[in-house]
């Protein structure tokens, strides 16, 4: 059975429109399956529902296109830790969590990185838990990077490249098997699923987030607009 995440909600911030690129993938954006987690301040978090969001909710961290239905995610060196890291990060998490064991679940996204931040690494996806990150995806310079995360190591494989016009297209697909898929611009990446994730529920997140070294500033930024954003949980 699905579990529904208990979002606590902040004060909005002022609405903003945040910049979009468009990407011709015939997948399309739905806000409706997740929540923001955006920053708020130095030194807390801001959770939007998609109930919001579908509302046509805007900030300087997230921003949706009206034509096109794009999502844009930003955050730059000055936002708070996430997780007990230093690097700071805008996501969309899924409104409620799921075992693998249960069904085939996927994420699918095409995305357009706008804006890398000075070091060239950035975070666009992840399935997590309450425990940690089982799986991640980051870009560093022309790579998309997986790292599995089997709780006693790291594995850490090259799963694609991205496009020369700065776009990605990814899925992150589980079994209940136990198989994890892991695909970034046609490129298909087999793994297991780690021992951490056969307890513990489990979510996808679609992320903007600076990884490694930044500036503790405004001007090192990281932005990623989601032309496609789609979750699926097959029927038992």
């Amino acid at each position: 059975m699905l579990s529904r995440f208990a979002a606590p909600l902040f004060c909005l911030t002022a609405l903003a429109t945040a910049p979009a690129q468009a990407m011709d993938t015939g997948l399309s954006a739905d806000i409706s399956s997740f929540t923001l987690q955006e920053p708020a301040g130095r030194l807390s978090l801001h959770l939007v529902p998609s109930t919001t969001l579908v509302s046509g909710y805007g900030s300087s961290f997230y921003g949706r296109n009206p034509q096109t239905g794009s999502i844009t995610l930003q955050t730059d060196g000055l936002q708070p830790p996430v997780r007990g890291t230093i690097a700071p990060e805008t996501l969309l998490r899924e409104n409620s969590a799921w075992y693998f064991q249960q069904t085939s679940s996927d994420m699918e996204a095409a995305l357009h990185i706008d804006r890398f931040p000075k070091n060239g690494h950035i975070t666009i996806g992840r399935l997590t838990s309450q425990q940690g990150t089982i799986a991640e995806l980051r870009v560093e310079g022309d790579r998309v990077l997986a790292i599995v995360n089997n709780g006693a190591s790291t594995q850490n494989v090259v799963a694609g490249t991205v496009y020369p016009q700065q776009t990605v297209r990814y899925a992150m697909h589980t079994t209940p098997n136990g198989l994890l898929v892991i695909s970034v611009n046609g490129t298909a990446n087999h793994f297991s699923l780690p021992s951490a994730a056969t307890t513990h529920a489990l979510w996808f997140e679609a992320v903007a987030g600076e990884q490694g070294f930044h500036r503790p500033s405004h001007s090192d930024a990281a932005r990623v607009t989601f032309t496609g954003l789609q979750v699926h949980h097959q029927a038992a």
